[in-house]
């Protein structure tokens, strides 16, 4: 049996007796999720570019800290990708997936999935008149 085989193993069997600290501490490999929050603030993305990783559970967090409603229209991001929504925003879907999210003032949504090609997808707010836009980058 193959070193990393049997230490996967010796992990599982540990993290079923003692916790994933004992795994953490033999150096095994242990899925992460990564974060990243764009703030909306004085009807502005925060940051304008965000990069995520393809391949990689993400958690992708939109704040707004604006006293209006703003909207989050992914341009090609999202079709076909298997996600959750969460927090108080209002996901609106369509035949190809999630088509936007409505964030109220002080809302916040998060968008649980893992990017499968990578590319640059703009993003904006449908709004009228608020004319914001940035970029999603998955490597």
């Amino acid at each position: 049996m193959p070193v990393r085989l049997r230490v996967s193993v010796l992990c599982s069997l540990l993290f079923a007796a003692s916790g994933l600290a004992t795994c953490l501490a033999l150096g095994a490999d242990v899925p992460t999720e990564e974060t990243s929050v764009v703030v909306i603030q004085g009807r502005q993305f925060k940051p304008e570019r965000t990069v995520l990783h393809q391949g990689h559970k993400t958690r992708l967090v939109f704040k707004n800290h604006d006293s209006e409603i703003h909207a989050v229209v992914p341009i090609g991001l999202f079709p076909g990708e298997s996600l959750t929504v969460a927090g108080n925003g209002a996901p609106e879907f369509g035949p190809e997936g999630l088509k936007r999210v409505l964030i109220p003032a002080d809302g916040v949504a998060e968008i649980y999935f893992t990017p499968t090609k990578s590319g640059e997808y703009r993003y904006l707010c449908d709004m009228p008149g608020h004319e914001m836009n940035a970029v999603i980058t998955v490597e």
